[in-house]
C-alpha cells in the first residue's frame, strides 16, 4: 500500500474541520495529510492503519493522526454486504499542522498541547478514562460554532496531551524525528537510512559521526535515549514491514535485504519491535485486505 496525499478543503469561516460520518463503510484508502487529525469512533469495527501498524478499532476508539501520517480504516468484510444494520458512524476532526503558533506553544498554558503536538509524528491512542470526556468535547464542538467551538478545541488537545497516551506506529517510523537532532546526529541518521542494509561496523559509523567507538557509544545514548545496534534494528525492522506490505517477496528475502545476517536474529528482532511474526504480519494483512 502506498499512501496517496489528500488535500483537505475547509469550509469558509471556519480555521478547522469537524464533521460526522454516517456512512456504509470507510472508502478513503491508505492516504495522509498536512492537517493534524482526530479520530471518534462511535459506530463501526475493523483494522486501523497508521504508518506501519495494524490494530483493531471499535467503538470507542479514539486516536490522533500526526501531520503526514500515512492511515487508514478498513471495516470489517460485513460491512460491504449491503447490510443496512451495519453503518459507520465517527467524528472526524483536522486542523493544520501551523494551528498553533511556535510562540504559541512555548507558553505555560499550552505546555500539554505542545506535548501532544511534538509527539503525535507516530499516532496516539489514549486510555479509556478519558474518552467519554473526550467524545463529549467532540459533539459539542460539532454542536457550536466561534469562539464557543475554537475554546472547546483547546480544551480537547488540553486533556488529550495531559493523558497518558501511547504511540501506534513502530519506533523506527518516525519519518520526522530527525529534524530536530544536532548537524552530527543527522549525518549519523542519514549514514544509516543509507546503510541499513549493509553490514555497519561501529568504528565507521562512529567516525561519521568524527568520534571513536566509545566514545560515539556514549553520544548516541545520551542523543538518542537507545543504543546505536537498537536504533539500526528498528530502522531494518521498518523497512522490513514496507518490503512485507508491498511485495511478495519470501521472508528469506525480506530479512537479508534489510541488512540482517541471518533469519532466527531477524525474526526475533522483527517480533520485539512490532509484536508479532514476518509471517504473522504478512497474513495479518493478507487477510484483512482479502
Amino acid at each position: 500500500m502506498k499512501p496517496f496525499k489528500e488535500v483537505v478543503n475547509y469550509i469558509a469561516g471556519n480555521s478547522f474541520i469537524i464533521k460526522y460520518n454516517d456512512f456504509e463503510h470507510f472508502s478513503v484508502p491508505y492516504h495522509y495529510h498536512n492537517e493534524f487529525e482526530i479520530a471518534f469512533i462511535l459506530k463501526s469495527t475493523g483494522k486501523k492503519f497508521v504508518g506501519d501498524i495494524v490494530e483493531d478499532f471499535g467503538p470507542g476508539d479514539l486516536v490522533f493522526f500526526g501531520s503526514t501520517l500515512p492511515h487508514f480504516f478498513l471495516n470489517d468484510k460485513q460491512y460491504y454486504s449491503g447490510n443496512p444494520d451495519l453503518r459507520v458512524n465517527a467524528y472526524i476532526l483536522q486542523f493544520p499542522a501551523d494551528y498553533f503558533s511556535d510562540s504559541q506553544l512555548k507558553r505555560p498554558e499550552f505546555a500539554s498541547i505542545s506535548r501532544l503536538l511534538a509527539n503525535s509524528s507516530r499516532g496516539l491512542k489514549f486510555p479509556e478514562s478519558i474518552k467519554d470526556q473526550a467524545g463529549a468535547y467532540i459533539k459539542k464542538m460539532y454542536q457550536e460554532n466561534g469562539l464557543v467551538r475554537y475554546f472547546t478545541l483547546i480544551e480537547l488537545l488540553n486533556l488529550l496531551g495531559q493523558s497518558d497516551f501511547t504511540p501506534i506506529a513502530s519506533h523506527g517510523y518516525s519519518k520526522n524525528a530527525y529534524y530536530n537532532f544536532d548537524d552530527r546526529l543527522v549525518k549519523v541518521y542519514e549514514f544509516s537510512t543509507q546503510n541499513f542494509n549493509k553490514k555497519i561496523l561501529l568504528r565507521d559509523v562512529a567516525s561519521v559521526a568524527g568520534m571513536n567507538s566509545a566514545a560515539f557509544c556514549r553520544y548516541f545514548r545520551s542523543k538518542m535515549r537507545k543504543t546505536y545496534a537498537e536504533f539500526i534494528n528498528e530502522l531494518r525492522i521498518n523497512n522490513a514491514c514496507n518490503l512485507l506490505r508491498n511485495s511478495n517477496e519470501t521472508i528469506a528475502f525480506v530479512c537479508f535485504e534489510t541488512g540482517f545476517n541471518n533469519l532466527s536474529n531477524f525474526n526475533r528482532q522483527f517480533k520485539v519491535i512490532i509484536g508479532k511474526s514476518p509471517s504473522e504480519y504478512r497474513k495479518f494483512l493478507n487477510v484483512d485486505n482479502s
